[in-house]
This record gives C-alpha cells, sequence and structure tokens, in this order.
C-alpha cells in the first residue's frame, strides 16, 4: 500500500471511528495518569516503607543519599514513560481535530455530507433524507469530499516533508 493509500485509509478511519476513539483515548489518559500516581506511590513506598513524612526520624541507613537516589531515578523513568503513552494518545486525539477542522473547512456541499455522515454517524439513507437528496448523490459527494481530504494532506505532506496522517505524526 503506498502512502497516498494509507493517509485516505486513516482519514475514512478517522471519519468513521473519530467519536469512539476519542471517548477511549480520553479514557487511556485518564488511566495511564492514575496508573502514574499508583506506581509513584508505590515506588516511594519500597524505598522507605515505614516513613511518615509529618515524624522527626533519624536516618539509619548505610547509604541514605543511594537510596533516595535510586527511587528518584525510578519515579523519573516511571514519569517519562507515562509522558510518552500520553503524547501519542495526544498526538492521535490532534491528528482527529485536524481532520475535523478540514472537514469544516471544505466547500459546502462536502461539508454538508462529511458532517451529516459522521457527526454524528447516519447511514447514507439517512444522511439523503435528512440533506433531500439521492443516496447517489450523497455516495458521489462522499467520495469526492474525502479525495479533497486526502488531497490537502498529501499535498501538505510532499511540501514540507514533514509526515502526516499516514506515519501518525501531527501534519
Amino acid at each position: 500500500m503506498d502512502a497516498e493509500e494509507r493517509i485516505r485509509k486513516n482519514i475514512e478511519d478517522i471519519l468513521q471511528n473519530h467519536a469512539q476513539e476519542i471517548r477511549t483515548i480520553d479514557a487511556q489518559i485518564e488511566a495511564e495518569r492514575a496508573a502514574l500516581e499508583a506506581d509513584l506511590e508505590e515506588i516511594r513506598a519500597r524505598a522507605y516503607p515505614s516513613m511518615k513524612y509529618d515524624n522527626v526520624r533519624v536516618q539509619s541507613s548505610t547509604d541514605p543519599d543511594g537510596k533516595m537516589i535510586r527511587m528518584m531515578e525510578k519515579i523519573e523513568k516511571r514519569r517519562a514513560r507515562a509522558e510518552r503513552n500520553i503524547e501519542a494518545l495526544e498526538e492521535r486525539k490532534r491528528q482527529i481535530e485536524t481532520v475535523y477542522q478540514h472537514v469544516l473547512s471544505l466547500d459546502a456541499k462536502s461539508k454538508c455530507v462529511l458532517l451529516t455522515l459522521y457527526y454524528p454517524k447516519h447511514t447514507y439513507e439517512e444522511a439523503a433524507e435528512i440533506l433531500e437528496v439521492d443516496v447517489s448523490t450523497i455516495a458521489r459527494r462522499r467520495n469526492a469530499a474525502i479525495a479533497s481530504l486526502m488531497k490537502r494532506f498529501w499535498d501538505k505532506e510532499r511540501k514540507t516533508h514533514i509526515p502526516s496522517i499516514e506515519t501518525g505524526v501531527k501534519i
């Protein structure tokens, strides 16, 4: 599959599944943040299992600085992993939002068809009834609108030489 076809497939996938994917991404981001907090608490508890931060304490470890350094390194590694995971999820969310913004900038007929078909999702028959046109007109306009979106993403990628929606990197 060539790059143009991958861009087209990704655009169609975003149009078909954007609402579910946004909800899933938001839930995954929230779960990642909760897991991070739990893991950080567990790392701290392993390093200093009986430490109560409001009591005065006498240090009895032979290497108190080393223990603290190892704990901080684990905390930083875990935070970095969470940040990478969240950034990847947020990047996909930005791609979905970018497609929506491009849909809004299309010509009136293309915009109406895509918004009616996908925001919220309707069948071709429902969209044809809403827009008061024939189902074949909906199909034809949808194909033209997706071709127009695809051309925008493809042209932008070729001009900037920056990977786009096709490879998972923001346009």
